[in-house]
């Protein structure tokens, strides 16, 4: 009689340690999450944003662009025009949210790649890209540095941070144009 009390208490135990650890075990990361962190710079174009750990990246990106498979990595961002989401990789999207911890370079390349990807929102919205015509890179490109500080405040970094260098993307800089000052040329 003990030893079957011994036994059932035994089982009981080791069934208890083992809830135990479940429960205290930290919570699996999802692999393609939704950032509310990202919420406020992409409202505006009424998009949301998503985070793809590596396996699910890469075949996102292979499904829509055969050709870079194998350089997954060299992408850094997607605009899924059918269910209007700006895709980032895991790494793009934990370098915003710890914006205090995260160079600021690397900072700025994905408040950039955030800029570029709702540049492509609002082509979408102007041209019916990419049905009508395909998504012009260069004008997504100037909308990244254009959109950069106003993404900046949005999201709420108060770092000071400077734009990508141009040579990151293909936008020209413009030179600017001289202005009448009532109604003269202002001096040289």
């Amino acid at each position: 009689m003990e030893a079957v009390w011994r036994q059932r208490l035994s089982r009981a135990v080791v069934l208890v340690a083992g809830l135990w650890a479940l429960a205290a075990a930290p919570p699996a990361l999802p692999a393609v999450r939704e950032s509310s962190f990202l919420e406020p710079a992409t409202t505006r174009y009424h998009a949301t944003a998503s985070c793809y750990d590596r396996a699910d990246w890469a075949a996102l990106v292979s499904s829509g662009y055969p050709y870079l498979s194998g350089n997954e990595t060299s992408v850094y961002g997607l605009w899924r025009y059918e269910i209007r989401q700006v895709a980032l990789p895991t790494r793009g999207c934990q370098a915003l949210e710890r914006w205090r911890q995260t160079p600021a370079l690397m900072v700025s390349v994905w408040i950039f790649v955030l800029g570029h990807e709702l540049t492509h929102a609002q082509q979408g919205d102007f041209y019916n890209a990419p049905w009508s015509r395909p998504f012009n890179e260069v004008e997504a490109d100037c909308g990244g540095f254009a959109k950069f500080q106003r993404i900046k405040l949005e999201l709420g970094i108060t770092r000071r941070l400077r734009p990508p260098p141009r040579d990151f993307a293909r936008c020209p800089l413009k030179k600017a144009k001289a202005r009448l000052t009532n109604g003269a040329w202002p001096a040289p």
